[in-house]
């Protein structure tokens, strides 16, 4: 049983950010408007409730629609799109078994095991990015043999590495609202995740996920928490939800066929049911 949760808390920082190929920082100083080349935005008059949202063009390296782009704000699970990329890294080793101790069950999305009950580490991936199961992530990378406090280390330099200069984890789910990062920074981490690990993209474009839990053979099935992709069918090359009481509601969703060269990015939402229609308004924008 999968039930969401996940986070994180608002802060506005701007910084003029400087990374290859990619629009950078808007900010304010002294009444003067900071930029860079290769940004073009779209979208005059549409009205967004999200504190922020981006519309990413991959093919071009470019926003193609922006809100507070660089305002920096919690992202709840967009966290564990991180941590799977981490995992994968680290060779992962997908068949291996594994239980959910006591002690990683808690706030938020858990898949329940009974005593005696196992699952694959595959499960755990699963479960991780689809149900956004919190005790699964946890679970997840303590299989990886790698203490939590290390694989934060990796997830931070591994934003590093990646030019997200105004994000920070501090933690493998997204509860913790110090997981920080803007719209542009989620858009460019999606983007890595959506185009360049495979397994990254089975998982979450799914519908649902099914599989057998060792132990009892006891059948589940995990629904993927974005509803425009388990409830309206609408097919995606990546997806994650988010949510925490001080994140509100997050989603990045990468489109499919014509709009495969797009990511579109929502936080900060305060509506559960309307911040799905307004990550579709983003991702379907006219672009030139």
């Amino acid at each position: 049983m999968i039930v969401g949760l996940a986070g994180a808390l608002g802060v506005t920082v701007w910084q003029l950010l400087v990374s290859p190929n990619a629009v950078q920082a808007l900010g304010s100083v002294a009444g003067f408007k900071l930029g860079v080349a290769n940004e073009e935005t779209n979208g005059a008059g549409v009205n967004l409730e999200a504190g922020s949202a981006v519309l990413w063009d991959i093919n071009e390296s470019r926003l193609r629609f922006e809100k507070n782009a660089f305002e920096r704000r919690s992202i709840a699970s967009l966290t564990k799109i991180m941590t799977a990329m981490v995992a994968i890294d680290n060779n992962i080793s997908w068949d291996k078994e594994m239980t959910i101790d006591r002690s990683e069950y808690g706030l938020g999305g858990n898949l329940i095991l009974q005593p005696g009950e196992f699952v694959t580490t595959r499960d755990l991936f699963y479960a991780s990015l689809i149900g956004s199961a919190n005790n699964a992530t946890l679970a997840l990378v303590r299989g990886m043999d790698m203490p939590e406090e290390e694989f934060v280390i990796e997830m931070n330099r591994k934003a590093v590495a990646l030019g997200l200069e105004q994000t920070t984890f501090v933690d493998v789910t997204g509860l913790d609202p110090d997981n920080i990062a803007t719209a542009y920074d989620v858009a460019r981490l999606a983007e890595t995740a959506f185009t360049q690990y495979p397994a990254i993209v089975e998982a979450t474009s799914q519908v649902e996920y099914n599989f057998v839990i060792g132990g009892s053979g006891r059948e589940h099935i995990i629904r993927n928490t974005n509803k425009l992709v388990s409830r309206d069918k609408e097919e995606t090359t990546g997806t994650k939800t988010g949510y925490l009481d001080e994140a509100r509601w997050c989603l990045v969703m990468k489109g499919k066929g014509e709009l495969a060269n797009r990511i579109a990015v929502i936080l900060g939402h305060p509506n559960e049911q309307r911040y799905f229609t307004e990550v579709r308004k983003v991702l379907e924008l006219p672009m030139p």
